[in-house]
């Protein structure tokens, strides 16, 4: 069994009052069998519908809310700073291992959002087989797919809600062609967490809207599958370079250097613990990233984790260029439709969720120029067929 230090809080809805307990695990100090993390898509039927029993569970219980209020009360602290990818591991991880403890045999699948990036709405993962789609006319409540109907109670009693961001649709997400352009230029863990953060990872937010454009946004079990391919291209670009398995740089919100050393947000854990998805605690591999050769077991003793006191309430789509999509043209014939890359974000939006409006600006750049290199090729290659 788990020993938990589990966090108690007590909820106010008006006149109702609720007691939850959120627990956090400690995490292992070694890895006595390493899981791969999937493409959603890729389950079969039978796992599928056990990792939707757990979720919903887990939403049950009330520790969606918890992680949606922790995520919160902290947000200042783990985006816009280079924090990010670290704490954020650690926090799928804690949404792991909770799922683990309700059936051991479930991982965390991860949801490559780059598959579909130009029409999301014809992505299965948001429709009534997996998560659901937009949010209902008027309030925005989710009403199909495996969160359906779900209440939350974070920040206030309400629906799970999504609003897309252009009314019925969420507008293009990124191309694997795009993250892989910054994976290429990015040198630094720095450079590489900011223009992560302020791009591919921000679009998805936005274009969901609803809950998931907020800092509780956890609150959405889609959340911890968005970020689970956040943390896989984290794991991609980490691979290039056997270093970035040992090594971190930049700087946390109070402007301190960010080193292997530095301690985590909330769970006090060292960054150095969460830099091996296959290192002690983590225990997983993604399906098509190459992990570093096994590391030694971690001496490194955990010290108990703080008590969290805020209000708690009950990859690669190689095809990008050549996806042939045609009109008809008035001669009877047909012609291929340019791929719109995904509109800039708004600077408003991005401050309040501590982004950087300069760097989103440099991604949407770009995005703008990947997409155009793709409609060129795509163009090219239709022009040659019909020779």
């Amino acid at each position: 069994m788990l020993k938990y230090i589990c966090i108690i809080a007590v909820v106010i809805i008006g006149e109702v009052v609720a007691k939850s307990v959120f627990p956090t695990p400690r995490l292992d100090t070694a890895c006595s069998k390493i899981v791969v993390r999937r493409d959603v898509t890729t389950l079969g039927p039978a796992e599928l519908d056990r990792f939707f029993r757990v979720v919903r569970e887990m939403h049950r219980r009330g520790w969606m809310d918890g992680f949606g209020s922790m995520h919160d009360h902290i947000s200042h602290q783990v985006h816009g700073n280079d924090q990010f990818f670290a704490w954020h591991r650690r926090f799928l991880r804690h949404f792991e291992v909770l799922m683990q403890d309700i059936d051991p045999d479930v991982v965390l699948p991860y949801w490559n959002w780059g598959t579909f990036w130009q029409n999301p709405l014809a992505d299965p993962v948001l429709s009534a087989a997996y998560f659901g789609s937009n949010g209902r006319p008027g309030d925005g409540c989710v009403l199909d797919g495996a969160e359906a109907r779900w209440g939350r109670n974070y920040p206030s009693r309400n629906c799970l809600t999504r609003k897309f961001r252009y009314g019925t649709s969420t507008g293009s997400f990124w191309p694997m062609r795009a993250v892989r352009d910054v994976m290429n230029s990015a040198k630094t863990h720095a450079q590489f967490r900011s223009r992560i953060e302020n791009g591919a990872h921000g679009i998805v937010h936005l274009g969901l809207g609803g809950d998931f454009e907020t800092m509780w946004a956890p609150v959405d079990v889609l959340f911890f599958l968005h970020h689970a391919m956040i943390d896989k291209i984290w794991a991609e670009w980490q691979s290039r370079d056997l270093q970035r398995f040992r090594s971190v740089d930049g700087y946390d919100a109070a402007r301190q250097p960010v080193m292997a050393s530095s301690l985590l947000p909330f769970y006090g854990d060292e960054v150095s613990t969460t830099l091996a998805t296959n290192g002690p605690g983590y225990c997983y591999v993604y399906d098509d990233v190459p992990g570093p050769a096994p590391f030694v077991k971690s001496t490194h003793k955990r010290d108990e984790m703080p008590e969290f006191a805020a209000p708690l309430n009950g990859t690669d789509t190689s095809s990008d260029s050549f996806v042939n999509m045609r009109v008809a043209n008035s001669k009877g014939g047909s012609s291929i439709v340019d791929f719109t890359p995904p509109q800039p974000m708004d600077p408003k939006w991005l401050k309040s969720m501590h982004y950087d409006v300069k760097e989103a600006a440099r991604m949407q750049h770009l995005v703008d120029n990947v997409v155009a290199q793709i409609n060129a090729e795509r163009r090219e290659v239709g022009s040659t067929k019909s020779k």
